[in-house]
């Protein structure tokens, strides 16, 4: 690949700027109905208690969270390190036009959306992630009433503790349920407000609290749902404020009785009784223990564990060697590989993290 051809689609895209998601009414109302009419039921499989994947409403989110695009995931680059770098840009930019890791494309029809692909899984890098919106409504389609006439319900209150980045208030919006959430972080914040006034209901309440999980006690018996993906300790650095968890409990040990079994707790205040806990979270190298820690948290506060949902992740390409941005070439498993007590489904070429469901 020619340096000259490289240099001149560089300065193309730093005269245009960072690839953001559009922010423009129509874009973004387009998104929204295609969220709102998908039909979730195709995604949920009762029998095996899976939720599949669909990422409708996803992009949603993201448009109201720029400033996600440069929250530090452990010592892995963030997508904004690699647009500031001309090195790693230009490296970039040269596998898209080579094709050698990415669908070749000639200059001038590099769109946005390649360049967001390329900067989200550039060699070393990692973005936060979200919670798929239509996933985080088909929980609450299993768990929390409905306004039914015919069936004398009225909408639920749920409770979100750690919010993030917009994904299950879309889908709280979406599933026509009521919502409080709790999150520390300003600028996450300030978009969840954003997309609260842009989308949510007159008639249904959506209640934005910064602060932690921790810190809120809901009324006595007042919560129908309480669902999240709480952090993973100091594993994504999701800003400075004094308030996140991260750096307010500086030990893990400190941060999952504080943090995590504070939150638990006060789920179980503010769920009704027979009403259901819902937490996603799963092992990882820098905690393998996250899954059967939460668990047993949850059974000290005085929660029942009474089941497992599953979210599908991804699809894996079994036994296909493939290069990455580097060109090293490896061999994708087809297997997850897991660690841990709670085993996925045996579902080949499918990864999967668990939603562990608590009873009061």
């Amino acid at each position: 690949m020619e340096e000259s051809i490289i240099q001149q689609v560089y300065d193309e895209w730093k005269e245009r700027g960072f690839p953001y998601y559009p922010t423009d009414e129509k874009w973004r109302n387009h998104i929204y109905k295609q969220l709102v009419s998908f039909k979730r039921d195709t995604i949920v499989d009762r029998r095996i208690k899976v939720i599949g994947q669909s990422a409708h409403g996803l992009n949603l989110a993201w448009s109201f969270m720029e400033h996600a695009w440069a929250i530090k995931c452990g010592k892995m680059k963030t997508p904004m390190e690699v647009w500031n770098s001309e090195e790693h840009l230009k490296k970039g930019l040269a596998k898209i036009l080579s094709g050698t890791f990415f669908p070749k494309k000639l200059a001038h029809k590099i769109t946005e959306s390649d360049m967001r692909t390329m900067l989200k899984r550039y060699s070393g890098t990692q973005k936060v992630s979200n919670f798929r919106p239509t996933a985080a409504a088909a929980m609450y389609d299993i768990f929390v009433d409905k306004d039914s006439p015919l069936e004398g319900t009225t909408a639920g209150t749920v409770w979100d503790p750690s919010m993030g980045y917009g994904g299950r208030l879309l889908g709280a919006i979406a599933a026509g349920v009521n919502y409080i959430g709790t999150d520390p972080c300003i600028p996450t914040y300030e978009g969840l407000e954003k997309i609260r006034d842009e989308y949510g209901h007159e008639h249904k309440s959506y209640t934005l609290l910064r602060q932690g999980s921790e810190t809120f006690v809901p009324p006595n018996n007042s919560i129908d749902f309480v669902f999240t993906s709480p952090p993973y300790f100091g594993w994504e650095a999701y800003g400075d404020e004094p308030e996140q968890s991260s750096i307010k409990f500086s030990t893990s040990d400190m941060w999952k009785e504080k943090f995590l079994k504070q939150t638990i707790a006060n789920a179980y205040t503010g769920l009704k009784p027979g009403k259901y806990l819902a937490l996603n979270v799963a092992n990882t190298k820098q905690y393998k223990t996250f899954e059967e820690d939460t668990v047993e948290l949850a059974k000290e506060v005085g929660f029942e564990h009474t089941d497992t949902w599953w979210l599908s992740l991804s699809t894996q390409q079994g036994g296909e060697r493939v290069v990455t941005i580097d060109g090293v070439v490896q061999e994708t498993k087809q297997k997850q590989q897991y660690m841990g007590e709670y085993k996925r489904p045996d579902i080949s070429g499918r990864k999967f993290e668990p939603v562990f469901i608590f009873k009061k």
